[in-house]
């Protein structure tokens, strides 16, 4: 195999797949990107045995054929070159000289004979949304998936089909973030699905640049997500989401709304005396909001905001990370607070589509 591609193309290319490269491989292989060259184009694959992500970029194949490179190894070099054009020849050993100007490697390659062939999957159905909506719905929620390895249908992000609405939302138990999407099909099949971890940190930057419009299809164990030039395909998480529209309150009893930039501030710059021990305070009380911490380690810390706000003062307490994500992906001048007693959770709203509930810590 012999083809030339530009640093931008590769680099991008191996930046979408290298979230299929498996850092505790079944078979050393996995730990390698197929590298396939054939026309006017060259096919950059990763997979495992959860999730497999391929794409392709164009090329000058002066050689046609296919092998297998250290998939982490191989995008630390291509990003070390300089902007340019890129040779990658491989010999009947999978011996692999890549060069771009003066740079020079030989990398050892593994066979493509011995990298694990797909089943192939019938899916039940398919539907269409807008790239940017995609992404957008995975982004807006991911951050509130759970880590606890014990609770795996936590880990991931559901994607439930309601209405006419997609949904993508994600919590784990303290916090939980909703977005839900128009969905232009209306023959869209009702369900749940949930996204595995892995696959809903990276479905994002995979689909990027890949044009406007992306396909979903779907069945009982799997999804895929096909674009323009990169199709990502993984396992879905076995067993029953739980029914997170039924927690979120119609009213909490009290609303304000500040602008979002700013609140952000003020809580960072609040933060700054805490550690992860402790809690922020939000004191509402007659047109004015009161952002304080303390910590026994750091000392105190306050700031107030003007807020139109009446009735009898109420004193919250949150995780100031689980306030402040919520805050940052949202795309609005401003963000209403919604709340409720001392102890009851607080709604973020604001943003089309969107909606944030956060519980209150005893501080």
């Amino acid at each position: 195999m012999k083809v030339i591609v530009t640093k931008e193309n590769l680099n991008n290319a191996l930046r979408k797949v290298i979230s299929g490269v498996s850092s505790r491989p079944l078979i050393p292989i996995l730990t390698n990107v197929l590298l396939h060259a054939e026309g006017d184009r060259m096919v950059i694959k990763a997979s495992d045995s959860d999730i497999s992500v391929t794409t392709w970029i164009p090329a000058l194949v002066e050689e046609e054929g296919e092998t297998t490179l250290p998939g982490k190894k191989l995008q630390q070099i291509i990003t070390s070159f300089n902007v340019g054009d890129i040779t990658i020849e491989s010999d009947a050993e999978d011996n692999s000289r890549i060069t771009s100007g003066p740079s020079q490697f030989t990398i050892h390659g593994l066979s493509s004979v011995d990298y694990p062939k797909e089943n192939a999957v019938t899916y039940d159905w398919s539907f269409q949304m807008k790239t940017r909506d995609l992404a957008r719905g995975i982004a807006m929620v991911v951050y509130a998936r759970s880590v606890d390895t014990d609770r795996r249908q936590l880990n991931g992000v559901v994607m439930s089909i309601r209405s006419g609405m997609v949904t993508f939302a994600a919590t784990d138990g303290r916090r939980l973030s909703i977005c839900e999407i128009p969905l232009d099909d209306p023959n869209a099949k009702e369900g749940d699905y949930i996204l595995p971890s892995r696959s809903s940190v990276d479905l994002g930057k995979c689909v990027e640049d890949g044009g406007d419009t992306i396909t979903i299809s779907l069945s009982s164990s799997c999804v895929s997500f096909e674009s323009m030039n990169t199709t990502l395909v993984t396992k879905l998480v076995e067993g029953v989401y739980p029914n997170f529209r039924q927690v979120v309150p119609a009213n909490c009893g009290n609303s304000v709304t500040v602008p979002r930039q700013n609140l952000i501030n003020v809580m960072s710059r609040v933060s700054l005396v805490l550690t992860d021990q402790y809690a922020i305070k939000l004191n509402f009380t007659e047109n004015k909001l009161t952002i304080s911490a303390n910590s026994a380690e750091t000392g105190y810390s306050e700031e107030s905001m003007d807020v139109a706000f009446t009735g009898e003062e109420v004193s919250v307490s949150f995780n100031p990370t689980f306030f402040l994500e919520p805050l940052k992906v949202m795309d609005v001048d401003n963000v209403t607070i919604e709340f409720g007693k001392q102890y009851m959770p607080v709604k973020l709203t604001g943003d089309d589509g969107f909606l944030a509930m956060v519980m209150p810590m005893r501080a």
